[in-house]
């Protein structure tokens, strides 16, 4: 890859650069385009916080999410276990009639 095909983002002040691979470029953007969404409705409802106040908050509130969601995928890994163990058996019970 070249490095005209690297790409800057400004976040909060601070240059981030990114030489993404072709299988990422698009996550990349998203992840971009979250941060600053994020950021920008942070600033929206409380226009007076500094940008490392910002940054602390919108990092916060995702990982929050990000384990929220760890969670919720765990739980319902669980569940489709559960479910699979039930469905084994009955067919175990089936087979024994």
């Amino acid at each position: 890859m070249t490095e005209s095909q690297d790409q800057e983002f400004n976040v909060l002040g601070c240059k981030v650069k990114y030489r993404p691979s072709l299988n990422d470029s698009h996550n990349a953007k998203a992840v971009i385009d979250l941060v600053m969404l994020e950021i920008q409705e942070l600033k929206n409802k409380r226009p007076m916080l500094r940008d490392t106040d910002v940054a602390v908050l919108v990092a916060l509130k995702m990982a929050t999410e990000k384990l929220e969601l760890e969670d919720e995928y765990k739980n319902n890994i669980l569940k489709l276990e559960e479910s699979l163990e039930t469905a084994l058996q009955a067919m175990s019970s089936l087979e024994e009639n």
